[in-house]
């Protein structure tokens, strides 16, 4: 191999070819590792190169988004983004892997860089069309042509467990645009639980939510590419769905106390934990390790646990007692790095107007809920309650371009807030119907009366 070489050029390839092994083994790891971790081990952990995989993904599917004038066009971009990821994950890995074993051929054969990486993509892919006449060689082609059906046969197992957590997610989304609309909205969720008679059932709505926002918080963080699968339907989304929980729970704590209000209180712990979790695994990835904030909320920040303590003032403090130590239990050891940035925003304050409140207010008299607390009062157990969540949900609904629902904050592109239908004012214009005073179309009319381009409360874009 060297005979024909003078001694600088034996040095050079020898050093190169050494290189090349250490390189090979060292991105064999790497890219094993990265496997394990994303698909393999079933914890929240994170890797390099499916963090860079994913934004170059998302930040792909952002940019042609940009293009589109409107938001469904965009969602329609947007959608492909997980799909994508997962796709894009597959061939990394693969070609990883390539460039893996086919420098480690370059460095214990006499081959150049291209007949290596030849003959390991031969093996890798099992096409054997390179001739292999040496042992080392062989035993590494074994191993390449191990490693190609491995992982594909791999990524065809993790395909189903997506899938499955994003059925059993998009259920209950389904499930609630009939209770809240599409986009679901809190206040119009509660005011059709009035309108129907089933106010009793928004106890088992919530406790749904509440086992759904745990489930969430444990799947989307083992899987976080789960976060980027959109829904079926560009007004539904999983964000907003769970806001629109959160908001229903807080207008039952903070409206009226005839009503069983546990479940509502239970929601709102849970559901702001899981908000806070989604955002700190999207925000910041120092080292690719997780990093929750709980810990410095338990130990001494100041807001943190001020609102549940006065959410649960007059009612139930043992819920606040229970939540609180299995929180501790749950996040001891983990780093809360994330929380400064948390705590810089939130300060027991919600950029939602009061405005904005008493319109919702005025919405659930006008559907007959049982309002029955000082309005002063409910304002200031609303804010106690929303401020928990709000800045991450925010953050969250702007990151992902969720559907401009109302109550979930601004988007990356301004886009006109996006009202459903309320029940409501459909049954005033029924009623007019009845009387001969509407045109004969009460969906019709709810577009017209109720409603503007502008995205004014109400209407239908």
């Amino acid at each position: 191999m060297w005979d024909d070489l003078p001694v600088s050029g034996v040095l050079a390839d020898l050093l190169s070819r050494t290189a090349a092994t250490i390189a090979g083994v060292a991105l064999l790891i790497i890219t094993t590792r990265s496997l394990m971790r994303t698909v393999i081990v079933p914890r929240a952990l994170r890797s390099a190169i499916s963090d860079t995989v994913t934004q170059v993904v998302v930040r792909s599917c952002r940019g042609l988004a940009r293009l589109r004038s409107t938001y469904d066009r965009r969602d329609a971009v947007l959608a492909w983004a997980g799909p994508t990821i997962l796709l894009a994950l597959l061939i990394t890995w693969l070609v990883l892997f390539l460039f893996a074993y086919g420098l480690l051929l370059y460095g214990l054969s006499g081959q150049t860089l291209g007949e290596s990486l030849r003959q390991a993509g031969s093996s890798l892919f099992t096409l054997g069309f390179a001739d292999i006449d040496k042992s080392d060689q062989t035993i590494i082609d074994f191993f390449a042509a191990a490693t190609g059906p491995i992982v594909i046969a791999l990524m065809i197992g993790f395909l189903p467990t997506i899938y499955s957590s994003y059925l059993h997610r998009e259920a209950a989304v389904t499930a609630l645009s009939a209770a809240a609309g599409e986009p679901a909205w809190g206040p119009e969720m509660l005011s059709r639980h009035t309108l129907a008679g089933t106010l009793d059932e928004t106890s088992t709505e919530f406790a749904r939510w509440n086992e759904l926002s745990a489930t969430m918080r444990m799947s989307h963080t083992m899987y976080p590419v789960l976060i980027w699968v959109r829904s079926v339907r560009a007004n539904r989304h999983y964000l907003v769905s769970m806001i629109a929980a959160l908001d229903a729970a807080c207008l039952v704590v903070s409206l009226t106390r005839s009503i069983d209000r546990r479940a509502a209180f239970q929601l709102l712990i849970q559901g702001g934990q899981s908000m806070e979790v989604l955002y700190a695994l999207m925000a910041r990835r120092p080292h690719h390790r997780m990093r929750l904030p709980f810990l410095s909320h338990w130990r001494g920040a100041e807001h943190a646990d001020a609102a549940p303590v006065e959410m649960l003032s007059s009612s139930n403090l043992n819920i606040l007692a229970v939540e609180m130590a299995s929180d501790q239990d749950a996040f001891r050891g983990i780093d809360p790095a994330i929380v400064t940035d948390i705590e810089a925003r939130e300060h027991g304050t919600i950029t939602l107007t009061r405005a904005e409140f008493d319109e919702a207010v005025d919405l659930l008299r006008r559907s007959g809920f049982p309002v029955d607390r000082d309005a002063d009062e409910a304002w200031a157990q609303f804010v106690s309650a929303r401020s928990r969540y709000e800045f991450a949900a925010y953050a969250l609904c702007e990151s992902l371009d969720a559907p401009p629902a109302p109550w979930t904050g601004p988007r990356r592109i301004p886009t006109p807030t996006i009202w459903p239908y309320r029940a409501v004012d459909v049954l005033s214009q029924a009623s007019g119907l009845m009387l001969g005073g509407a045109s004969g179309n009460p969906r019709a009319d709810n577009e017209v009366s109720t409603g503007d381009s502008d995205g004014e409360p109400g209407g239908a874009t």
